[in-house]
C-alpha cells in the first residue's frame, strides 16, 4: 500500500513508466538474493531478463503484458523457493500478495494507450 500511496502521491510521474521500473524492481531483487550462490544467481537472472523483457514491451507496446508480468512474478515469488533456498522464508507468500495488489492497481488506473501512440 506505501508504493500505491506513492504513486498517488506523485501524480506528475506517468504510471505506466511506474509499473514499468516497479516489474524491473522487484525481479532484481532475487539477484541479491542469489549473488552468493551461482545456480539461484542463474535462475534469478533469467527471470530478470524475462521481468524485463516484459516491462520493455508493456510500456512501449501494451500495457497489459506488464499487469501480466506483475502477476507472473507473484507466482515466481511462489516457486522460486522449490529450486533455490536463498529467498528469507515467508518471503513468497507476502510478495505475491503485493504483486497481486500492484497489478490491481496498475489495471485499474492505467489507461490504454490510444492506436498510434507510443
Amino acid at each position: 500500500m506505501l508504493i500505491v500511496g506513492l504513486i498517488e502521491t506523485l501524480r506528475f510521474l506517468e504510471k505506466r513508466l511506474l509499473g514499468a521500473l516497479t516489474l524491473v524492481g522487484i525481479a532484481f531483487i532475487y539477484i541479491g538474493f542469489a549473488w552468493d550462490d551461482l545456480r539461484s544467481l542463474a535462475y534469478a537472472i533469467l527471470g530478470t531478463a524475462l521481468f524485463i523483457g516484459l516491462s520493455y514491451f508493456g510500456y512501449k507496446r501494451n500495457f497489459i503484458l506488464i499487469i501480466f508480468g506483475l502477476i507472473l512474478h507473484g507466482i515466481w515469488d511462489l516457486l522460486f523457493p522449490l529450486i533455490s533456498s536463498v529467498a528469507p522464508e515467508g518471503y513468497g507468500v507476502f510478495c505475491l500478495t503485493v504483486d497481486l495488489l500492484l497489478a490491481a492497481y496498475f489495471y485499474v488506473r492505467v489507461k490504454p494507450l490510444k492506436t498510434g501512440s507510443k
